[in-house]
Order: C-alpha cells, then sequence, then structure tokens
C-alpha cells in the first residue's frame, strides 16, 4: 500500500522547516553563517529542491563517550532543514502504522513512558517470563536497500523517494551498503520505520503477553518460559533474514519478572525501580549547575524519598562557594 500525499517542497514549506528545525537551538557558528544569508538561503534550497539539483553535502563527525564509544554525524544547515522537511513528511505517513508500543522519537510518547508502561506490564504479569534484547549496532546496521524497499510500500510519490534516496545515499559508513548515521532526526523515523517491521511481527505472529520497544532495546512478555525461548528463537531468525540484523549477544536475556531487570538506565522490579549504577555514575561524573534541574527530576520519576534527600545533598555541595 502506497501513501498518495506528495510532499511539499514549496518555498513556504522550506521556510517552515527551517523555523522548525531552528526552534530549541542554541546558536552556533554554522547556523550564524547560515542565517548571515538565510533569505537567499533558504530561496537557493527551495529552487534546488524543485529543480531536482539538491545534493546532500559531507558530514562532519564528533566521538561521543557516553557509556559507550558512538561516531556522531553531523549534516550542514540546509541539509538538516531537508532532514526536517522529510521527517515532518513521514511522520504523516507512518506514524499511524506504528504500534502503540513504540515509544522512542514519537509524540506523546518517550523515555520516561517506556519506563512506566514497562513497570505496568512487570505487575501485570509478575509471575511470567520476561526477554530483553537489543539489536547489535542498528544505526550502523540498517541494509540501505531494504530501508528504501519498506519506504515504496508507502510512499510513491517520486520527488520524496529522491529525496529520501539522496539523503540515505549520503552517508558513508565501513559499508556503503549498510548504515544511517547516529544525530540525523530522519535517522530516528527511518529506524522506527525500519523496526516497525519486527514489532508487528512479534504483536501480530509471536502474540505475547505484552511487548514494548524503545529505540532498539524491548521487553518481551510470556507466562511459559520455553514458549519465550522458541519465541525469541523465531524473533532473531526474522531479524536475522528479513532485516539482516543480529541481536546484541550481551542483551539477550530471558528471566522470570519477580527478578527485575535493567531496562533504559533504569532497575525496575514489580514493585519499585532506582536508576541502575551505569545511569548513577553517569549523572555524578556530569552534574553541574546548568543540568542539576534535569537530574532532579530523572531522581524525582525513579528514585526513593532517601535517595532524593542524598541527591539534594549533593546538589547543596556543588552550590556552595
Amino acid at each position: 500500500m502506497t501513501g498518495n500525499s506528495s510532499i511539499d517542497i514549496s518555498l513556504a514549506n522550506v521556510w517552515r522547516s527551517y523555523v522548525a528545525f531552528r526552534r530549541g537551538k542554541k546558536p552556533s557558528r554554522a547556523t550564524t553563517e547560515f542565517e548571515y544569508e538565510l533569505l537567499d538561503n533558504i530561496l537557493k534550497l527551495a529552487t534546488e529542491l524543485q529543480t531536482g539539483t539538491y545534493k546532500h553535502g559531507p558530514y562532519s563527525h564528533m566521538i561521543v563517550n557516553d557509556n559507550k564509544r558512538r561516531d556522531i554525524a553531523v549534516a550542514s544547515v540546509r541539509d538538516r532543514v531537508v532532514h526536517r522537511l522529510l521527517y515532518d513528511y513521514l511522520v504523516t505517513i507512518w506514524d499511524k502504522t506504528f504500534i502503540y508500543d513504540a515509544w522512542s522519537c514519537r509524540q506523546n510518547k518517550g523515555l520516561h513512558g517506556a519506563i512506566d508502561r514497562a513497570q505496568k506490564f512487570m505487575r501485570q504479569y509478575k509471575d511470567g517470563w520476561l526477554w530483553r534484547g537489543d539489536v547489535t549496532k542498528l544505526f550502523d546496521s540498517v541494509d540501505k536497500s531494504t530501508l528504501l524497499r519498506l519506504l515504496r510500500r508507502r510512499v510513491s510519490d517520486p520527488t520524496a523517494l529522491w529525496l529520501l534516496s539522496e539523503t540515505i545515499e549520503s552517508y558513508r559508513s565501513f559499508d556503503n551498503n549498510r548504515g544511517i548515521p547516529i544525530g540525523n532526526l530522519t535517522s530516528q523515523i527511518l529506524a522506527n520505520i525500519y523496526l516497525n517491521e519486527f514489532d508487528r511481527y512479534i504483536t501480530h505472529r509471536i502474540k505475547p503477553n505484552a511487548y514494548l520497544r524503545y529505540g532498539d532495546d524491548w521487553l518481551c512478555f510470556m507466562d511459559d518460559k520455553v514458549k519465550l525461548e522458541n519465541a525469541r528463537k523465531k524473533a532473531e531468525d526474522f531479524l536475522t533474514y528479513e532485516l539482516n540484523l543480529d541481536v546484541n549477544p550481551n542483551v539477550n536475556l530471558i528471566n522470570p519478572v519477580r527478578k527485575g531487570v535493567s531496562y533504559l538506565g533504569v532497575d525496575l522490579w514489580s514493585s519499585g525501580r532506582r536508576l541502575d549504577k551505569d545511569a548513577q555514575n553517569k549523572m555524578k561524573r556530569n552534574l553541574n549547575v546548568r543540568n542539576v534541574a534535569s537530574y532532579k527530576a530523572l531522581m524525582v520519576h525513579h528514585q526513593s524519598i532517601k535517595q532524593i534527600r542524598r541527591f539534594d545533598w549533593i546538589i547543596q555541595s556543588i552550590n556552595e562557594p
């Protein structure tokens, strides 16, 4: 089934995409340079899109060590405006096809919602079993030809398909046939489109008691351990043969629900939760006066009263002269 809606590449919509891209971002050298001749740059970009002469530029790269080493690919401002335009177009077509329990990068969803939902399932199936899994290097492993095939199921507009192909093929990793860049806005929706196939396979073919996914990290609940082990094997085969993905062998666990699970930076049980050790250590390393409010909100959501009081003492110490 393909969508009949055409992508809007009018000057007005390119401007709207720029405004949406710019909203909430701090000034940077790249945005300042783009805005020095803002109207000319927007007009030139719209003309290139309308005449089919647009070419995605190269990426700059930065390495981030946040629990694990990641290569963040940063596109130019003009390309990020196109990413925003594509993102808004794809969301209107694809979001309604996603299962309810796909929680990442969607309106009215998010990390805290996924954690709350996981704990709800743990209370509901506290005598059952759960499988926690994630994909090995999802963004590096996305097969470009498979992704484009999936997109063509619902996108028929030639201009949209050209722009999607141009954006997807613009990124080169160790394997030119694989990979979408970490850090791109388009990569968020493309990852959800890619893993939507897995979500629907689990919910409609495996039919567990419950299933949810945030990013490439999921939980699957069943009453019987043997049935869940069989379901895991089928799901792994689907990932391998249909999506060319592998389950991370270090995060591929089946355990009784009553023993709890570490999920999305939180240790969860049916009766309670706490930030896991990695999350707590990261918070202690990075805590400063600028991010203290965000970390306090995280603590209130996931920690006990005693732990919150201990955190208040830490806050007091960083504010002291």
